[in-house]
Protein backbone atom coordinates (compact mmCIF):
# COMPACT_ATOMS: atom_id res chain seq x y z
CA UNK A 1 0.00 0.00 0.00
CA UNK A 2 2.67 2.44 0.93
CA UNK A 3 4.24 1.77 -2.28
CA UNK A 4 1.47 2.40 -4.23
CA UNK A 5 0.92 5.63 -2.55
CA UNK A 6 4.78 6.68 -3.41
CA UNK A 7 4.61 6.12 -7.03
CA UNK A 8 1.11 8.19 -6.74
CA UNK A 9 3.26 11.23 -5.53
CA UNK A 10 6.09 10.65 -7.87
CA UNK A 11 3.48 10.64 -10.95
CA UNK A 12 1.37 13.44 -9.56
CA UNK A 13 4.75 15.52 -8.72
CA UNK A 14 6.16 14.76 -12.50
CA UNK A 15 2.82 15.93 -13.79
CA UNK A 16 3.36 18.95 -11.82
CA UNK A 17 6.90 19.65 -12.65
CA UNK A 18 5.46 19.04 -16.45
CA UNK A 19 2.58 21.62 -16.22
CA UNK A 20 4.80 23.99 -14.68
CA UNK A 21 6.96 24.15 -17.41
CA UNK A 22 4.79 24.47 -19.74
CA UNK A 23 2.77 26.75 -18.61
CA UNK A 24 6.68 28.71 -18.08
CA UNK A 25 7.06 28.15 -22.24
CA UNK A 26 3.76 29.51 -22.77
CA UNK A 27 3.63 32.94 -20.85
CA UNK A 28 7.22 34.14 -20.86
CA UNK A 29 8.01 34.43 -24.68
CA UNK A 30 5.18 36.79 -25.58
CA UNK A 31 6.76 39.11 -22.90
CA UNK A 32 10.06 38.74 -24.37
CA UNK A 33 8.98 38.97 -27.53
CA UNK A 34 7.59 41.93 -26.78
CA UNK A 35 10.42 43.64 -24.98
CA UNK A 36 12.11 42.80 -28.58
CA UNK A 37 9.62 45.03 -30.26
CA UNK A 38 10.23 48.24 -27.75
CA UNK A 39 14.04 47.57 -27.29
CA UNK A 40 15.61 45.73 -30.73
CA UNK A 41 18.81 46.07 -29.71
CA UNK A 42 20.42 43.61 -27.33
CA UNK A 43 22.37 45.97 -25.91
CA UNK A 44 19.44 48.76 -25.18
CA UNK A 45 18.87 47.13 -21.87
CA UNK A 46 20.35 45.02 -19.41
CA UNK A 47 19.86 41.09 -19.64
CA UNK A 48 17.74 41.31 -16.15
CA UNK A 49 15.87 44.58 -17.02
CA UNK A 50 14.70 42.45 -19.96
CA UNK A 51 13.61 39.34 -17.90
CA UNK A 52 11.75 41.33 -15.60
CA UNK A 53 9.99 43.04 -18.30
CA UNK A 54 9.63 39.90 -20.34
CA UNK A 55 7.92 38.49 -17.49
CA UNK A 56 5.30 41.69 -16.96
CA UNK A 57 4.61 42.35 -20.08
CA UNK A 58 3.81 38.55 -20.37
CA UNK A 59 1.27 38.95 -17.88
CA UNK A 60 0.36 41.57 -19.12
CA UNK A 61 -0.37 40.05 -22.62
CA UNK A 62 -1.65 36.79 -22.06
CA UNK A 63 -4.71 38.61 -19.80
CA UNK A 64 -5.54 41.17 -22.66
CA UNK A 65 -5.04 38.77 -25.56
CA UNK A 66 -7.09 36.14 -23.92
CA UNK A 67 -9.68 39.24 -23.10
CA UNK A 68 -9.21 39.90 -26.74
CA UNK A 69 -10.51 36.59 -28.22
CA UNK A 70 -13.23 36.30 -25.99
CA UNK A 71 -15.12 39.56 -26.11
CA UNK A 72 -13.48 40.93 -29.33
CA UNK A 73 -13.40 38.08 -31.97
CA UNK A 74 -16.11 35.47 -29.38
CA UNK A 75 -14.34 32.38 -29.77
CA UNK A 76 -14.39 29.86 -27.07
CA UNK A 77 -11.54 30.32 -24.45
CA UNK A 78 -10.71 26.69 -24.32
CA UNK A 79 -6.54 26.04 -23.63
CA UNK A 80 -6.04 25.18 -27.35
CA UNK A 81 -7.18 28.73 -28.47
CA UNK A 82 -5.41 30.17 -25.73
CA UNK A 83 -2.71 28.65 -26.53
CA UNK A 84 -2.68 29.27 -30.67
CA UNK A 85 -2.99 33.14 -29.57
CA UNK A 86 -0.13 33.07 -27.53
CA UNK A 87 1.36 31.54 -30.15
CA UNK A 88 0.50 33.94 -33.01
CA UNK A 89 0.60 36.82 -31.22
CA UNK A 90 4.84 35.83 -29.84
CA UNK A 91 5.62 34.78 -33.54
CA UNK A 92 3.72 38.35 -35.16
CA UNK A 93 5.73 39.96 -32.27
CA UNK A 94 8.87 38.27 -33.22
CA UNK A 95 8.25 39.73 -37.60
CA UNK A 96 7.76 43.30 -36.09
CA UNK A 97 10.76 42.97 -34.37
CA UNK A 98 13.07 41.39 -37.11
CA UNK A 99 11.51 43.87 -39.66
CA UNK A 100 12.13 46.71 -37.34
CA UNK A 101 16.01 45.23 -37.31
CA UNK A 102 15.48 45.35 -41.19
CA UNK A 103 14.57 49.05 -41.19
CA UNK A 104 17.47 50.08 -38.64
CA UNK A 105 20.41 47.91 -40.63
CA UNK A 106 19.11 50.04 -44.04
CA UNK A 107 19.11 52.96 -42.30
CA UNK A 108 22.14 53.07 -41.15
CA UNK A 109 23.49 51.49 -44.52
CA UNK A 110 22.49 54.04 -46.26
CA UNK A 111 23.78 56.85 -43.92
CA UNK A 112 27.06 54.84 -44.21
CA UNK A 113 26.97 54.90 -48.18
CA UNK A 114 25.77 58.94 -48.08
CA UNK A 115 28.58 60.01 -45.62
CA UNK A 116 31.27 58.23 -47.95
CA UNK A 117 29.97 59.82 -51.39
CA UNK A 118 30.56 63.21 -49.43
CA UNK A 119 26.62 64.10 -48.81
CA UNK A 120 25.81 65.08 -45.79
CA UNK A 121 23.36 62.71 -44.04
CA UNK A 122 21.37 63.28 -40.60
CA UNK A 123 19.22 60.74 -38.99
CA UNK A 124 15.38 61.13 -40.51
CA UNK A 125 13.00 61.88 -37.24
CA UNK A 126 9.76 60.43 -38.95
CA UNK A 127 7.55 62.11 -36.52
CA UNK A 128 9.03 65.45 -37.14
CA UNK A 129 8.25 64.94 -40.81
CA UNK A 130 4.93 64.10 -40.19
CA UNK A 131 4.08 67.20 -38.14
CA UNK A 132 6.18 69.09 -40.59
CA UNK A 133 3.81 68.33 -43.12
CA UNK A 134 0.62 68.79 -41.28
CA UNK A 135 1.58 72.40 -40.79
CA UNK A 136 2.84 72.73 -44.43
CA UNK A 137 -0.88 71.51 -45.70
CA UNK A 138 -2.33 73.36 -42.96
CA UNK A 139 -0.71 76.68 -44.30
CA UNK A 140 -1.09 75.71 -47.92
CA UNK A 141 -4.71 75.25 -46.77
CA UNK A 142 -5.02 78.57 -45.24
CA UNK A 143 -3.08 80.62 -48.48
CA UNK A 144 -5.93 78.49 -50.52
CA UNK A 145 -8.63 79.84 -48.22
CA UNK A 146 -6.77 83.35 -48.24
CA UNK A 147 -6.66 83.61 -52.22
CA UNK A 148 -10.34 82.26 -52.33
CA UNK A 149 -11.12 85.01 -50.46
CA UNK A 150 -9.44 87.62 -52.24
CA UNK A 151 -11.18 86.00 -55.79
CA UNK A 152 -14.81 86.64 -53.95
CA UNK A 153 -13.61 90.11 -53.64
CA UNK A 154 -13.21 90.95 -57.10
Amino acid sequence: MGCIIEFVAILLGLIQALFGGVILVLFIPPGYAVTLVFYPEKNEISDVKRIGLSIVFSIISVILLVLFIDVVLAVNTTPINIVGAILIFSLVAVCIWKAELLFHERIQKLISKESTTGQHARPVNLSALKFWSVSKNNDLMKNKSQKEEKDDDL
